[in-house]
């Protein structure tokens, strides 16, 4: 079993044993028979955080963190410090490099046609980094922004940067294929364009050494983002560790025995799973899960921001492969608050020998300022000026026009993502949930007649829904976002709902699909989930208590999974007017079918609704954040001359709403 020491002396790093034998086919020939310390430099859920806009709470004062530009001056600072001491230096970016929001609107996403710079790939251009792994928000707008977004890493439309994942193919992508190249890429076929593939090998251009890295991401990509005719290779843990390990045979094949596994899997947890069954991968990165590790043996104070939550483990974490190798894994904190940096000693023969631990610690992303110097930050750092002219200014321009008030509110809504001990629009009903839901039923109304749909009636009742994962409100956690009644903007609606979908409707779905589809709302654990579903026009009632409808995961190639437990959570589902729909678990016999509007995400079958997918749905031509827009606009104007929502609406009087949805 090969156990990792931890080591305090440098000298030890660089021993080399030049009588040992190191295995080398003709395609790493060159490459020094050595040990060496890498300095593995990574990031992961950047989320289109460009500038610094996470606030913490300092004795000092409000503390600006982050940002694209401070984040590059940590970046080019670390690369400077691995090679004085001599290091080979990888740089790797962990997924989630973009995110739906009004920053990324001002880049303009949802143009086919659209010329405007794309602003996170512009800033991560100006930065040093090797090689991107795809994790899921990449392809929230479709396989065209993402084709535009990697095109954007090179010049006159040509790419230049790597990115890769394991469990996908774009073979069949008309805006992806032009750009796949060999499954393990390196440097050569990258400068002809060819930038998308399975694996990467890279030469430091220092050392001469090389790494593998190999990759995957969540084999939930096809429920819970939009990768359209791009294939998942992978359908669960099993199927991923196959796709994964035979990257890693191909590149031990080719000589290389420093191998990298970077994946996008949601959860550190999931990657423990993944590291499990492989055999081979030297370290692991994860990417997803946003957690902060640290190491206790480096001061808090020196680590970690002021006013930083507790962290979730240490730094790096010890797991275990198929062999019961020990597997270090790194992950950190994301919006670029934090780069975390691991100093890895491999032997001559390219063994993991250890860690150094006076340098492996995520580094702190603060901006230089007033508050960072009363704080007592000594690292903090001036940002890198290309990266605020070229993104910083045409930033602030675009959000300018988002800061004006469009409505006011005098209640406050609760719009959390929620937890198992704070309630949010992922494990029950709020107020927040409400208004969005109620936003789509106004919207429905507003145009079922010119898009032919028929007008909600007793005998063909509406009722919205809206998914709680695509309910956003970063950095906050109400609205208004400051957590008091007051104003709110149209930036506030694009944070809300910044997805890009659009809403559309699905006629005459029975009593029983309506069911199954709230097993699968009702199947969360209190912990919640993205599928949990806010509602308007009915009241339902979910049982904990009861089975938990169970769906498979998509196999390879297709879009949703299929029920294998129907589930009995669902009591009852009863219609606003009080009619029953759902009772006692039966569908009601001779109940009225219903008209669904909601968002494409969700009618597509995201979150994994089969029942949803397989109904047919017709668009009526409006973003679900124009919904809400509108339905804003809707209310009577107050004093102040804004459109207003009283403090005395029942509908959202309270954060937990009106009893629209209820456990037991």
């Amino acid at each position: 079993m090969r156990k990792i020491t931890i080591l305090f002396t440098t000298i030890a790093l660089l021993l080399t044993q030049l009588l040992a034998i190191n295995l080398l086919t003709p395609a790493n020939a060159a490459e020094p028979r050595s040990a060496v310390t890498l300095t593995l430099l990574h990031n992961n859920d950047g989320e289109s955080s460009l500038a610094a806009d996470s606030i913490y709470k300092t004795t000092a004062g409000d503390l600006r963190v982050g940002s694209t530009a401070a984040f590059a001056s940590v970046f080019k600072r670390e690369i400077a410090s691995a090679r004085t001491a001599g290091n080979a230096v990888l740089s790797v970016y962990a997924g989630d490099s973009f995110l739906p929001s009004k920053n990324l609107i001002c880049s303009e996403p949802g143009s086919a046609t659209s010329t405007k710079p794309v602003l996170d790939a512009v800033a991560q251009a100006k930065m040093p980094y090797d090689v991107h792994v795809l994790g899921n928000h990449e392809f929230d707008y479709g396989t065209p922004f993402l084709a535009r977004y990697i095109k954007a890493f090179g010049t006159n439309g040509k790419p230049s940067h790597p990115f890769i994942s394991a469990n996908l193919d774009f073979k069949q992508n008309t805006d992806l294929k032009s750009m796949v190249g060999r499954s393990t890429m390196t440097k050569g076929s990258i400068a002809k364009g060819k930038v998308l593939g399975k694996s990467y090998i890279h030469i430091d251009p220092v050392t001469k050494h090389r790494f593998g890295v190999v990759s995957a991401v969540t084999w939930s990509l096809r429920t819970i983002s939009s990768p359209g005719t791009v294939k998942l290779t992978s359908s669960d843990l099993e199927s991923t560790a196959k796709v994964v390990q035979k990257e890693i045979n191909t590149l031990q094949k080719m000589g290389v025995n420093k191998i990298i596994l970077v994946s996008h899997l949601q959860a550190a947890a999931n990657d423990r799973a993944l590291v499990a069954l492989l055999k081979g991968v030297d370290v692991a990165v994860a990417g997803g899960g946003d957690e902060l590790l640290e190491n206790s043996g480096i001061e808090d104070r020196l680590e970690l921001i002021p006013g930083e939550s507790k962290p979730v483990g240490e730094y790096p974490l010890a797991l275990a492969d198929i062999n019961g190798e020990e597997v270090p894994l790194v992950t950190t904190s994301g919006n670029y608050k934090y780069l975390g940096r691991v100093d890895l000693v491999f032997d001559e023969r390219g063994n993991l020998d250890g860690i150094n631990p006076l340098t492996s610690y995520p580094r702190r992303v603060v901006p230089a300022s007033a508050v960072a110097t009363a704080a007592g930050i000594s690292d903090a750092v001036t940002p890198d000026a290309s990266i605020t002219n070229l993104v910083d200014t045409p930033l602030t321009t675009c959000l300018a026009g988002f800061t004006t008030p469009i409505a006011a509110s005098n209640t406050v809504f609760n719009t959390d993502r929620g937890s198992a001990t704070v309630l949010g629009v992922r494990t029950g009903e709020t107020n927040g949930g409400n208004l969005v839901a109620d936003a789509f039923a106004y919207s429905y109304n507003q145009r079922y007649e010119k898009a032919g749909l028929p007008k909600p009636s007793t005998s063909a009742p509406l009722i919205a829904i809206q998914n709680g994962g695509g309910i956003r409100q970063n950095p906050a956690i109400t609205l208004p976002v400051n957590g008091k009644v007051g104003e709110i903007t149209r930036g506030n609606t694009f944070d809300l709902l910044p997805f890009g979908n659009t809403l559309v409707a699905m006629t005459g779905v029975t009593p029983s699909q309506l069911k199954s589809i709230f097993e699968r709302s009702c199947s969360i654990s209190t912990s919640g989930g993205g599928q949990f579903l806010q509602v308007a026009g009915i009241k339902v009632v979910c049982l904990r208590s009861g089975t938990a409808q169970v769906v498979s995961n998509p196999s390879a190639g297709a879009s949703v999974g299929e029920i294998t437990t129907e589930g009995t959570r669902v009591k009852s589902i009863t219609l606003s007017d009080g009619r029953a729909l759902v009772t006692a678990g039966i569908p009601v016999a001779g109940a009225p079918n219903v008209t669904i509007v909601t968002n494409n995400f969700t009618a597509d079958g995201g979150d994994n609704y089969p029942t949803l997918a397989a109904l047919k749905k017709s668009a009526f031509g409006i973003d679900y954040e124009v919904a809400l827009y509108d339905y804003l606009r809707s209310f009577p104007a107050s004093s102040s001359g804004l459109p207003t929502i009283p403090d005395s609406d029942a509908r959202y009087k309270s954060l937990t709403g009106e009893g629209r949805i209820t456990w037991e």
